[in-house]
């Protein structure tokens, strides 16, 4: 899957065209299955590309983290979309 680039800004920012960081978590939660399946896999994802805040936190608040956290997830993406891999790639990064 390829995403464009996202940037600290993006989170902080409103827009009509959803941001690349929007559409990276849509993926996650089709890879995880979808609903609540799909939301506990979207959060180990990003547990593991990096991001260590609660999921009550707003990558808002955090967005150097957040954009280093999604762009980490991008770039693994691009080349690898088995969801088990995924965790295991970006665990070792």
């Amino acid at each position: 899957m390829q995403f464009d680039e996202i940037q600290a800004v993006h989170f902080n920012t409103l827009s009509r065209t959803p941001f690349p960081h929007v559409l990276l978590e849509q993926a996650l939660l089709q890879l995880g299955g979808g609903g609540v399946d799909g939301s506990k896999y979207a959060k180990q994802v990003l547990a593991a590309a990096g991001w260590r805040h609660a999921s009550v936190v707003s990558y808002g608040k955090y967005p150097e983290e957040a954009a280093t956290a999604f762009n980490k997830i991008r770039a693994v993406l691009a080349n690898n979309e088995d969801p088990t891999a995924l965790i295991e790639l970006l665990s070792k990064r």
